[in-house]
């Protein structure tokens, strides 16, 4: 029997439940929001775990999981986002201190009820959040560690454009461990390691590697012509925060195996709660993307559709993988 884990069955269920409301109501304007942390280090009740004595930090932006029936969420630490912080996260505790802000995020009603113009702008204001609480965490309690990023979804979306304005090139990318954008169909340029969404930042191809990228979107059946991932989107982005990121034919989706770095090709992959998967990254023409494979693999829930492959378990399906690859890049980030 196949098992899904409670954390990935509650966001199947949110996901359904908010498909079926409509009324999408604009973001307020406010002012220049103050830093919340879902999670920090020492913090009671920690969803991440609570962790303060790690060498090394792990900043994590949590995927598109805010039941509230508005187009951006509040500030709230609501139960939804504790659970898939807690899921996601919560594991890389063992090797980093986890922080994660609160931000006002696009909502799962914006996603499947909200217009283009709607989710646009809800983006932008999002971003707006994730890009102050970066700054407060660096000013503030970084004291010069170094730092894994860690997104899926809408998070890893959230940091690809963190990464690309505040990153790449900068200073401060030199206490960049890695980063871990999962769900978030990173950019590089046709039959290259970089050059797309990063200039600087270059793809993971090998487990002692430091500042560099894994990104994948998994998937156990071959991707539909309207696939949500793995294809370079041809048009630019609408919204204004994330619009400066590269498009067209020049470039392609970044596929990395957390199990193989060196090549991509197949290998065993580990989850915490799932196992007995192989994994292997497409190439080619088509999409790129993760293929699961092995025993029960195409009974594993494409949703909301096939257009998603398995992005709810993204995470799920290779976490042992990579909380041992983070394990590794922190211990050569310190040597």
């Amino acid at each position: 029997m196949i098992r899904i884990p409670v954390s990935a069955a509650l966001w199947c269920s949110a996901v359904f439940t908010v498909v079926a409301s409509f009324a999408v109501t604009a973001p307020t304007a406010a002012a220049e929001p103050e830093s919340t942390w879902l999670c920090s280090p020492g913090q009671a009740g920690d969803p991440c775990g609570g962790r303060s004595g790690a060498p090394v930090d792990c900043f994590y932006i949590y995927p598109t999981a805010s039941l509230q029936q508005t187009t951006n969420a509040n500030f709230d630490a609501s139960p939804e986002l504790r659970e898939v912080a807690r899921a996601q996260a919560g594991p890389f505790g063992a090797d980093c201190n986890v922080w994660a802000p609160v931000y006002r995020q696009a909502t799962l009603h914006a996603l499947f009820s909200g217009s283009a113009r709607d989710r646009s702008t809800a983006a932008d204001l999002a971003y707006q959040d994730v890009e102050h609480a970066w700054d407060d965490y660096l000013t503030h309690h970084n004291n010069g560690r170094g730092v894994v990023l860690i997104g899926h979804s809408q998070g890893a979306r959230m940091l690809r454009t963190l990464i690309h304005n505040r990153i790449d090139g900068k200073p401060v990318q030199s206490q960049l461990v890695s980063a871990l954008l999962l769900g978030g169909n990173v950019l590089v340029r046709k039959g290259s390691t970089a050059g797309g969404d990063f200039a600087a930042v270059p793809a993971c191809t090998d487990p002692g590697q430091t500042g560099c990228v894994v990104a994948y979107s998994s998937f156990s059946r071959t991707p539909p012509s309207d696939t949500r991932y793995g294809v370079s989107p041809q048009v630019p982005d609408d919204s204004a925060v994330r619009g400066n990121l590269p498009y067209g034919p020049d470039y392609e989706v970044l596929c990395t195996n957390p199990a193989a770095l060196h090549d991509n090709l197949e290998a065993p992959i580990h989850g915490i709660v799932a196992n007995g998967f192989s994994a292997r990254c497409t190439d080619g023409d088509g999409p790129h993307v993760l293929m699961i494979e092995g025993p029960g693999a195409a009974l594993l829930p494409a949703l909301p559709n096939e257009t998603w492959g398995l992005h709810l378990l993204d995470f799920t399906l290779a976490q042992r993988d990579l909380v041992n690859l983070v394990a590794a890049q922190s211990a050569a980030y310190l040597h």
